[in-house]
């Protein structure tokens, strides 16, 4: 096959083998380029860009069979052997169809979750995301809450750029600037006392870090978790997770050192801590995956709090969900611990703060972090600089836009939109639960549930979040009035579907 061919091929999607696939985007050829001759001018084909092909409704430009057949006799002529056989190569993996996009995930998946293949997302645009068909929806998922910005960010993705090409990674033990620069703007925003860093990857990782951090600090390994409780899925965020279906598998339902509690019961807190069983405990002030949006009561938290204080036990909160203005009730409340007016002795963070990409950490006092020592620990990519690029910008951007005062005002338009449609559906709509962004209530049953999620589909929303007969909203904290108007016409919308009307 010669050159030319392999560059169209590769240019309109090799028809013949893959019929189901688009011409390359102009966008894609260029960014190919950049990548196989970075000191090449791309302006040599510019010329025959020109009216070569139209944006299609989502404003992506695909070339014609025209175009590519005359930019393929150009970059053969233009291009070395090599870098037009790496041209082709590249455009021939970037340009997968969905076909092949979904088959692939279906053969080499681990089945650890169930598929998404319904919808595939290629490209977002603030909290809407639009998948392969040209289709868009509003997100209300944020990934788990881990794209409060949107699914695009274009300051960070440029920041993230720019770093690539200075340093890319570095061990955590090593210092370097942009860790330094975000700790400069997140250390202000932090509950008073605690200042002291472990860096993660993942919301996983820095539970099991702060139950590490704990343990070494009280020296007893008895930890305290909530019924309803979900920390994640290592190791030790599984053992303190209360749902048998997660710690069955994996051994870790027959725990000596975990004492599961129901959630708001403050004297099984005092006995267990009275007794020396335990001496930490580790729960979510608003359960979420588990529970279904379920906050744990003020009274209770306020009482725990007075607890670990009176028998030196570890209170940890797990904010990786509920943190940077999540479940904001007043402007300027960055974590759940300030709703809720106390502080704990740990926090595991994470989720949001990356805009997106994976930085999570676990933050302490001075105090508790002297039991850890060099050795007890370590971590390859924790807090690299990357990352903390990724942070830096995206916190900076959090408290720019006034993050926490849009959550309290949508979370009240929520609120008022959702009750609305309970007068108009009594019968479907059961418990409303509602902490700033973290948005929840009851259907009759999980069936209904599904139904609902493929129903709002169809009015441009997309919801993937539940628990048992409960539906959850996560949606960017960026969406807007108009955003939120749109959301709740389709929970109407679909809503009426389901009940015939």
């Amino acid at each position: 096959m010669s050159i030319e061919t392999a560059l169209l091929n590769a240019l309109t999607g090799d028809k013949e083998t893959h019929p189901e696939r688009m011409c390359a985007t102009i966008g894609r050829l260029k960014e190919v380029l950049n990548i196989v001759c970075p000191d090449k001018s791309a302006g040599i084909f510019d010329k025959y860009l020109k009216n070569a092909c139209k944006p299609d409704k989502n404003g992506i430009a695909f070339l014609t069979g025209k175009a590519a057949a005359k930019i393929s006799k150009v970059l053969a002529k233009y291009l070395t052997a090599k870098e037009a056989k790496n041209t082709a190569a590249f455009l021939n993996d970037a340009e997968i169809s969905t076909c092949e996009a979904v088959a692939l995930h279906e053969t080499y998946k681990i089945p650890v979750s169930r598929l998404e293949k319904d919808v595939v997302f290629v490209r977002a645009d603030g909290v809407w995301l639009f998948d392969t068909l040209g289709n868009k929806y509003i997100d209300m998922d944020s990934n788990y809450s881990a794209t409060n910005l949107g699914n695009e960010n274009k300051e960070i993705a440029l920041g993230l750029f720019n770093q690539a090409c200075q340093l890319i990674s570095t061990k955590e033990d090593r210092v370097h600037i942009p860790r330094a620069r975000f700790l400069s703007v997140i250390q202000p925003m932090l509950p008073k006392g605690l200042s002291q860093f472990y860096w993660q990857n993942s919301g996983g990782e820095a539970v099991d870090k702060a139950l590490k951090i704990a343990k070494a600090y009280t020296k007893q390994k008895g930890v305290i978790a909530l019924k309803g409780g979900f920390h994640g899925r290592t190791h030790g965020a599984v053992a303190v997770t209360y749902n048998e279906k997660y710690r069955v598998p994996f051994l870790l339902d027959k725990e000596d050192w975990v004492h599961f509690i129901e959630h708001n019961d403050a004297a099984a807190v005092e006995a267990l801590m009275q007794s020396g069983k335990a001496k930490a405990i580790i729960m979510e002030l608003v359960q979420g995956e588990e529970a279904g949006i379920r906050p744990l009561d003020m009274d209770f938290v306020k009482k725990v709090r007075v607890i670990c204080d009176k028998y030196n036990g570890v209170m940890i909160c797990d904010e990786v969900q509920t943190g940077f203005g999540r479940v904001a009730a007043k402007k300027g409340q960055w974590w759940a611990s300030d709703v809720y007016g106390i502080v704990p002795d740990i926090m595991s963070i994470g989720k949001s703060f990356g805009g997106g990409y994976p930085v999570t950490a676990v933050v302490t006092t001075p105090e508790i972090s002297s039991a850890m020592h060099p050795g007890y620990d370590g971590s390859t990519f924790g807090g690299n600089p990357m990352a903390m690029v990724a942070a830096y910008l995206a916190t900076r951007q959090m408290i720019d836009r006034n993050i926490t005062g849009n959550v309290v005002a949508r979370s009240k338009q929520f609120k008022a939109g959702i009750e609305k449609i309970k007068k108009i559906y009594p019968d479907f709509i059961g418990e409303i639960r509602i902490l700033g962004l973290m948005i929840g209530f009851e259907l009759p049953s999980k069936e209904i549930v599904a139904q609902m999620q493929e129903h709002l589909r169809e009015f441009h929303v997309h919801s993937s979040l539940s628990t048992g007969n409960a539906i959850r909203f996560l949606p960017p904290l960026v969406i807007s009035g108009k955003e939120t108007d749109i959301t709740l016409k389709g929970i109407q919308n679909a809503l009426a579907k389901i009940a015939g009307r």
